[in-house]
């Protein structure tokens, strides 16, 4: 007998036994359903005996016609007949749980941790384009190494043979391609455990819903197999991927449905398990608990049930000062009164639940943190209307955070924006508005920790709650606060990606916006963020601004020289406010005469106002002391060069090096505004900037 014979017989998954078991639960014997299907009797004999595994796909068919009652039952029945393996054998990729390979069925060694946070990151979005630039960050973080892109170019290369199956070279051929801009991993169902985990969920909820309940319970106990821990647990810098969280989301949702079609049928042993790992790692969820307990008690256990009651009030109590919800309370009631939830109500009437009384504690505030609106707030009309547009859509999104990503160059007015649009829809939150500087860029040498930030939020959001010690739990309290909350969050001044995602709200209700002067590119591609950037001002919101702050007259009596003014400024709206203020604190200084003061080299000098938060220097050099060496390099050479302007040749041969190379510079200092790329290859410097680079490169 063959291996795959010696699999198969007598296997209660061979295709035989599988047609067996569905001819006699529809009533048929073999010469009816051979007479139905027209196959002969000695065929359908040899089937039922596992002497034939894989019969024609047109006698499949035949037969799945008369006895399948559902679809995902003629998948599943299909399936065992043409020999198709719930797990791959060629090529099989693990990621629920530490992160493994086997390639035909003999482990790969996956080596280096950048090849496994590579593998990683695809796995657990295969058929999805995953960008260079994201996957750079993800592996060296947000300071890479100057060959960053060649080195993981390399990694690609190294994995595709080690994905790559000896025995059946076109199974894994084209697994891991290369797409616009990115990579993406191209896998079937089941090559990859997560796939199979889905399909097998969709299976379960097919039958459930046709009242197939025996066949969805083992469809969910075959997705629930496919878990061996938590995802990629073996790759923390992951954890936080969206991704990640969603399938963890979908395992929770999961084991509910599992739970309720168990207890159905009267199975409720068969989630008990898959129900303690559930409350073991999410001590606050309710609906576990309450399915726990109703397990606990069917199964013959009520102190236990009882038990985990008692302890899930004590923890609502003592980390959230909250009783258990209604529906929970109704399952303690029950099992109180020696009456199994689900079954028929008791005669006796239920006993009184001591609610935890906190009166000696004051209730929430709703929290108003936004910073002043700035007074004569003008122009930016269209950034305005995008943001209006953004949250209008927001509220057709059910899944998801929605957050507005507003970057632009130093001095530029991204904060002022912000804060301004959130104070005129501020109404629109009822549950309050958060504010965080997260001091990305500043006179401070590091950025806030998120850790530290997310103390504060919760702090804020509710004085009671006790803040946990780790990074991660204080994310998960910080979420937990905003759940079901409509608030608008307001991250401001943010350094880099991996510092906001931890502070993000997981509630579809809550409005997120980010300040940066990195336009954040990994956000817009794994939070979907919506990206707005904030651009010089045009020449007529300039004369607003000129005419917010100083006598309308002033600028009537001397037009030529405030138009100059604003041109020797470079619309930056920073350096406006510092020539306005200076005006307006001299009042009888003609406006020509502070044009001619800003035509020299040392413009920069000419716009010191005696503040160092306004001081233009210190402003801009927050931003070029973020770069590495080689960018900052190439800044200071920009500016040795009396143009303003340079394409790509001309910036490869001004520093000398490969001109790929010379465009990731050219991308750093673009994703930092320091400069704009407004053609293709062609990039420009402000006046402002491009008087800085000038003194850089003196000094």
């Amino acid at each position: 007998m063959s291996a795959t014979r010696r699999r198969a017989a007598g296997s209660p998954d061979s295709v035989g036994q599988r047609v067996r078991a569905l001819r006699r639960r529809v009533g048929r014997t073999q010469e009816e359903l051979a007479a139905e299907a027209r196959i002969s009797l000695g065929a359908l004999r040899d089937l039922e005996q596992d002497r034939v595994t894989q019969p024609r796909a047109s006698t499949l068919r035949r037969i799945v016609a008369v006895l399948c009652q559902s679809p995902a039952e003629a998948h599943e029945l299909m399936r065992l007949g043409q020999g198709d393996p719930l797990l791959a054998h060629h090529l099989l990729i693990r990621a629920l749980g530490p992160l493994t390979v086997e390639v035909d069925r003999v482990p790969v060694d996956l080596g280096s941790e950048p090849q496994r946070i590579l593998l990683g990151a695809l796995a657990v979005r295969p058929s999805t384009v995953v960008s260079v630039e994201s996957l750079v960050e993800l592996i060296w973080g947000t300071n890479p190494p100057p060959t960053a892109v060649d080195l993981l170019r390399s990694q690609v290369s190294r994995l595709r043979r080690k994905l790559r199956s000896s025995r059946s070279p076109g199974s894994t051929s084209g697994v891991l391609i290369a797409n616009r801009g990115g990579y993406l991993l191209s896998v079937k169902d089941n090559q990859i455990d997560h796939l199979v985990f889905q399909s097998e969920l969709e299976r379960a909820r097919r039958d459930r819903c046709d009242g197939q309940l025996e066949s969805a319970l083992k469809a969910y106990q075959r997705a629930m197999a496919m878990w061996r821990g938590d995802p990629l647990a073996d790759l923390p810098v992951l954890h936080l991927e969206p991704a990640v969280a969603a399938l963890v989301r979908q395992l929770h949702a999961a084991i509910l449905d599992y739970a309720d079609t168990a207890a159905a049928i009267n199975q409720h042993e068969q989630a008990l398990p898959m129900l303690y790992r559930m409350v073991e790692a999410n001590a606050l969820h309710e609906p576990a608990h309450a399915r726990l307990m109703v397990a606990l008690a069917a199964t013959g256990q009520p102190a236990a049930a009882l038990g985990v009651y008692s302890g899930l009030r004590e923890r609502l109590a003592g980390e959230l000062g909250v009783d258990p919800a209604p529906e929970i309370q109704k399952v303690y009631q029950a099992i109180l009164c020696g009456h199994t939830p689900g079954e028929d109500p008791p005669t006796e009437p239920p006993l009184p639940i001591r609610v935890v009384e906190r009166a000696d504690e004051a209730a929430p505030t709703v929290p108003t943190q936004l910073p002043p609106d700035s007074i004569g707030f003008v122009g930016r009309a269209a950034a305005l209307a995008q943001l209006d547009a953004m949250l209008e859509a927001a509220r057709h999104q059910t899944t998801g955070t929605p957050i507005a990503l507003i970057s632009g160059t130093a001095g530029v007015g991204k904060t002022a924006l912000a804060v301004h649009w959130a104070h005129q829809v501020a109404d629109r939150f009822p549950d309050g508005q958060l504010y965080a500087n997260l001091g990305g860029f500043g006179p401070d040498a590091t950025a806030a920790q998120s850790s530290q930030v997310l103390e504060s939020l919760i702090k804020s959001l509710d004085s009671r709650v006790p803040v946990p010690a780790t990074l991660a739990e204080r994310t998960v309290a910080f979420r937990s606060l905003l759940a079901r909350k409509r608030m608008l969050v307001v991250l401001d001044n943010a350094r880099d990606a991996e510092q906001v995602r931890p502070l993000l709200p997981g509630s579809a209700d809550c409005f997120i916006v980010v300040t940066s002067r990195d336009s954040l590119p990994g956000m817009a591609v794994i939070e979907a963020a919506t990206p707005l950037l904030v651009d010089l001002m045009s020449m007529g919101e300039a004369r607003a601004l000129l005419r917010s702050r100083l006598r309308a007259d002033r600028l009537a009596v001397e037009p030529d020289a405030a138009n100059e003014l604003i041109e020797l400024c470079a619309r930056l709206p920073l350096a406006l406010a510092i020539v306005a203020a200076r005006a307006a604190t001299n009042a009888d200084l003609p406006l020509a005469y502070l044009a001619e003061d800003l035509r020299t080299e040392r413009v920069l000098d000419a716009l010191r106002h005696g503040d160092a938060a306004t001081d233009l220097r210190r402003v801009f050099s927050w931003s070029y002391l973020a770069l590495d060496g080689a960018t900052a390099g190439l800044f200071r050479a920009l500016g040795t060069r009396r143009e303003p302007e340079i394409d790509l040749s001309d910036a490869a041969a001004l520093v000398g090096g490969p001109v790929d190379r010379i465009r990731q510079h050219l991308g750093e200092l673009t994703r930092g505004q320091l400069i704009k790329e407004y053609r293709p290859r062609r990039y420009a410097l402000h006046r402002l900037m491009h008087a800085y680079a000038a003194e850089l490169a003196a000094a």
